[in-house]
């Protein structure tokens, strides 16, 4: 699997969590969330040198749709001069995406009887609130701010998958106090971690890492060969990440329009 067929495949995973709708414009694939507007969840993918009107068709797209025209594609070589010709239009790189990866091996489980998988209305209502008092503004540690309107499509998304067991959400527990949550998507063979945070009370006590090591257990458990997630390149989670032990395969670019050209 190249890593543009990896990142369909990503792409094929969110369809009904947090992409409502897919759209195929023969060069591009335009992504779409109704609930949260950000560029992260609204983009188009390509994996080629686009032309000047095929930049202004995606744009044209984004406009219908009410949001923020942005790209997204690997970060290659072959693709720098798409770089080029998006500035020239009036686009900057908003952020640049690490994919990072995990051998799946030396875990160490014996923290894992403090993880709870959320299975009832009200494990999704301590998972929710621990969620978003895990990401808050002016945190040095978290460059994504608060979760705003994400948290109702987090909500929406264990309502749609959870019966499925394509989204398992988690808690991890200090004796009696939820600290700390993630998130396992499981989609052809691809187990991918996400919403990983923990209270700044217990930062450094390694709940963090034992929610995001307990989903990588869950993915191998659950049949899955890639286990994955994504971060900025340059910011404390990507630090983090790689010091429990994932690797980045590859990086993609996140190009969004700012000026009118």
């Amino acid at each position: 699997m190249t890593n543009y067929q990896f990142i369909q495949a990503y792409i094929e995973l969110q369809k009904d969590i947090m992409f409502d709708e897919l759209f195929d414009l023969n060069f591009a694939t335009v992504c779409y969330s109704r609930n949260d507007p950000s560029t992260f969840w609204n983009n188009a993918l390509v994996n080629k040198i686009l032309t000047k009107e095929e930049v202004e068709k995606v744009a044209s797209k984004f406009v219908e749709l009410e949001r923020k025209p942005a790209l997204y594609y690997e970060n290659r070589t072959d693709l720098a001069s798409l770089t080029s010709l998006l500035t020239q239009l009036g686009y900057s790189n908003d952020a640049e995406d690490s994919w990072m990866f995990h051998s799946g091996e030396n875990i160490d489980s014996s923290r894992f009887g403090s993880v709870k998988k959320v299975t009832t209305d009200k494990d999704l209502e301590t998972f929710l609130t621990t969620f978003d008092k895990c990401y808050r503004k002016d945190d040095p540690l978290n460059p994504y701010g608060e979760l705003g309107e994400y948290l109702k499509a987090a909500h929406i998304a264990w309502e749609r998958h959870h019966d499925s067991n394509r989204i398992e959400y988690f808690i991890a527990y200090k004796g009696e106090e939820p600290v700390a949550v993630s998130t396992l998507t499981n989609h052809k063979g691809i187990g991918y971690i996400s919403n990983v945070g923990s209270l700044l009370s217990v930062r450094g006590e390694g709940y963090g890492k034992l929610a995001t090591m307990y989903c990588v257990s869950k993915s191998k458990e659950n049949g899955n060969t890639s286990h994955c997630l994504a971060t900025e390149e340059g910011t404390n989670p990507n630090k983090f990440y790689n010091g429990i032990g994932f690797t980045t395969r590859f990086t993609s670019k996140l190009m969004v329009k700012t000026q009118n050209q």
